[in-house]
């Protein structure tokens, strides 16, 4: 049970080791009024063009907290604050766009420059911070095309150490306005003080005792999630979260901590598989007839089983139990793919002792095959001394495998078996059997099974299989030491403050309110060493020893290339990968010869539109799209088409609306050598590329071919515009 603290600010009080600040005697106009001062000293506000102001309190159990709230003709400004007059949370709805760019407009790099604006938002917490603390900065996520404002993250740091920290702050592109901020905050939530900062253990020896908490498998995983090859890994074990103390050296389990002061004992963790929403039932307007498309649709669902028939298939399946169940819905579903297979849904419900309990069956709709089960419920608190062990659970589960897919299960090796407890009620047992390859799992190749430990019936089920895997040499891989050494070294042992939880003591009068809120812990902060990183690898190449990336596209959406260094138009490639603008897949291709689908795939990529050439009639949307955007024309579709400068030129200032100005006839001019050879029809084009910059060279050569780096540094110039 890993926890993570999601407001995190060091009051004040804490310093001197209060738990919170005491409540003034003042009455609520004059606390209003002296939180108010402040806040307006603290954040240089001048609201004289506000006439109308709100104070709102809010009287929390140990840290009461301000809003704040002025409001004028040009709009409104929202703070809140401490009782001290720390600021939590700024808005500005006067410093905001009055126009925010819609999803139709063309697309374009920010105004201003983040460099000065993440200036302009170091400046503006650091009037914010309490004595001690400390911000440093990174930028947070990827700029998106048409964006008013820069958003920064920053660390707050107490002592210059990390104690979970953080601040957020919007700042306007246009003039470097700050517009938004808001920060962690710990009052009522820290008890104790500040330890010192100075560590008496080394971070040598704190990384060697983390080092032991620690523990790899070898497995062999896809290399690429759409492909055929295995290969070797090193993956890390899910593990407690530990620290090691910096006065003792000890090593301290959090997650064991949170189990002493949780009394529910995780009882809320959801054990249950999520079910898809229920589909709505879609009515067709028959009245004019079916359109050809319509017709092949419904020809999709011929064959299909009734709910009825379809009920009694799952019901034959004894082994799911579903006598009690009542049948709530079916619904079908037809695969995207050419094989045209449907898919029935069938949701069942029962009541036990009040609770709700539900089981999901999904079948062939043809042939009424089980395809796979789920299910969510919680058990009764009587329920304990009646449960099915997990040995019996496994032997009903094995059971249950060997009648459904035999062949599969003969070649699955039990990899994971998970029983219920009496703390948490989970009412099913889970077992996962998996693949082996060279006496090395491949866990990719999975039959899963749960079993309800109440009647012994299925209680989930699905298979994960992919056929024609070939499977990597396990000779010469690392062992498990090297690999584990190669794992560490991703990491930094990092010195920082450590929120432990630490049962409330109701007997003090500071927190005696506590107890009829049902809070049974605070957090203290301890003086710690713990692992860190910032980049997120998934585990050691088995054979090289290097960290394995998950994906070439970051989460944020950023692209990154291994081909584009050293060549002439990086910058302007690396500037559209910032924006995630470009292609995916790790290599841009520079010089290669640009073509229809090339520039289409560019062009929408501005908009967010990601293309994988993989999936299934990607390339049909694709086209699809480009002809909504008014890129092309139907009959103009000629993917692997190589094209012309005058070609790439149209497109691109049709997809950004200069399309109708470009064909105005009579009122342009170039000043290109070779204006005599460009064609009429594309004279217009020829002139705005020269008036915006996007063909800067002498000659227009409306004829000449293009490379994908050609195409993106215009693609670059036209979103500087």
């Amino acid at each position: 049970m890993k926890r993570k603290l999601l407001t995190l600010v060091l009051a004040l009080s804490v310093l001197g080791g209060a738990a919170a600040p005491a409540v003034s005697a003042l009455g609520a106009d004059q606390r209003l009024s002296a939180v108010t001062a402040k806040v307006k000293a603290a954040l240089a506000l001048d609201t004289a063009a506000y006439p109308e102001f709100y104070g709102e309190l809010d009287e929390a159990v140990l840290a009461p907290t301000w809003q704040l709230e002025w409001n004028g003709p040009d709009g409104h400004i929202s703070v809140s604050a401490t009782e001290d007059g720390k600021v939590l949370r700024y808005y500005s709805s006067a410093d905001q766009d009055a126009v925010s760019p819609g999803y139709s407009e063309a697309p374009a790099f920010p105004s201003g420059d983040r460099n000065s604006a993440r200036a302009a938002a170091e400046a503006f917490v650091k009037k914010l911070l309490s004595t001690g603390e400390t911000v440093s900065f990174r930028d947070q996520g990827r700029d998106r095309l048409g964006t008013s404002s820069y958003r920064f993250y920053g660390e707050i740091l107490v002592n210059g150490l990390s104690a979970g920290l953080s601040c957020n702050v919007s700042v306007r592109c246009a003039d470097n306005k700050v517009v938004s901020f808001d920060r962690d905050s710990l009052e009522g939530s820290v008890m104790g003080g500040i330890p010192s900062a100075t560590a008496q253990v080394g971070q040598d020896a704190a990384g060697k005792t983390l080092r032991d908490a620690r523990k790899l498998r070898l497995e062999y995983e896809l290399k690429d999630p759409n492909g055929r090859q295995a290969v070797l890994r090193y993956l890390p074990e899910a593990t407690d979260e530990y620290y090691v103390d910096a006065a003792s050296g000890k090593l301290v389990n959090l997650t064991d901590a949170y189990k002493d002061v949780d009394e529910d004992g995780g009882a809320m963790f959801n054990t249950s598989a999520s079910e898809p929403a229920a589909a709505a039932e879609a009515t067709a307007d028959r009245a004019g007839g079916l359109t050809a498309a319509e017709q092949a649709g419904a020809v999709k669902l011929e064959g299909v089983l009734d709910r009825d028939t379809l009920d009694k298939k799952a019901r034959d399946i004894k082994a799911l139990g579903l006598e009690p169940y009542k049948l709530s819905t079916a619904n079908y579903t037809v695969s995207r793919e050419e094989d045209g297979k449907v898919s029935a849904i069938l949701r069942y419900g029962r009541q036990v002792e009040g609770s709700s309990w539900r089981r999901t069956v999904t079948l062939d709709a043809r042939t009424g095959e089980l395809e796979s089960v789920s299910s969510s419920g919680w058990l009764p608190e009587n329920a304990a001394a009646t449960r099915l062990s997990n040995a019996a659970a496994r032997q009903k589960a094995e059971a249950f495998l060997t009648s459904q897919c035999p062949d599969l299960f003969t070649d699955t090796v039990l990899y994971d078996g998970t029983g219920t407890t009496v703390e948490t009620r989970q009412p099913f047992h889970t077992f996962q059997y998996a693949q082996k390859a060279n006496d090395i799992f491949f866990p990719a190749n999975s039959l899963y099974v749960g079993v309800d430990s109440t009647d012994g019936s299925i209680s989930s089920y699905r298979k994960e299989h992919t056929e024609g895997v070939t499977f990597d040499s396990p000779a010469g891989i690392l062992t498990a030491d090297q690999a584990l050494d190669a794992w560490l070294a991703t990491y930094e042992v990092k010195l920082q403050y450590v929120p432990v939880p630490t049962a409330v003591d109701y007997s003090k009068p500071e927190f005696e309110k506590l107890a009829s809120f049902g809070v049974r812990y605070m957090h203290t902060l301890a003086l710690g060493y713990k692992l860190y990183r910032e980049n997120d690898f998934t585990g050691i190449d088995a054979k090289t020893g290097e960290p394995v990336i998950p994906d070439w596209s970051s989460d944020d959406g950023t692209l990154r290339y291994d081909d584009v260094a050293g060549h002439w138009a990086a910058s302007e490639i690396n500037g559209l990968a910032r924006y995630g603008v470009g292609y995916q897949g790790g290599r841009f291709e520079p010089n290669k010869q640009l073509t229809q689908a090339d520039l289409i795939v560019l062009i929408l990529s501005c908009d967010g539109w990601r293309f994988d050439p993989q999936e299934e009639g990607a390339l049909d949307r694709l086209y699809d799209r480009a002809y909504s955007k008014g890129l092309l024309k139907r009959g103009e579709r000629n993917e692997t088409q190589s094209l012309t400068r005058s070609a790439a030129v149209r497109m691109l200032l049709d997809g950004w609306g200069y399309g109708a100005v470009a064909k105005l006839n009579g009122i342009y001019k170039t000043s290109y050598t070779d204006d005599a050879s460009i064609p009429a029809a594309g004279y217009g084009y020829a002139a705005l590329a020269q008036g915006l910059g996007l063909v800067s060279g002498p000659a227009y050569e409306p004829q000449g071919g293009m490379t994908r780096a050609q195409a993106a540094v215009m693609l670059y110039r036209l979103l500087g515009r």
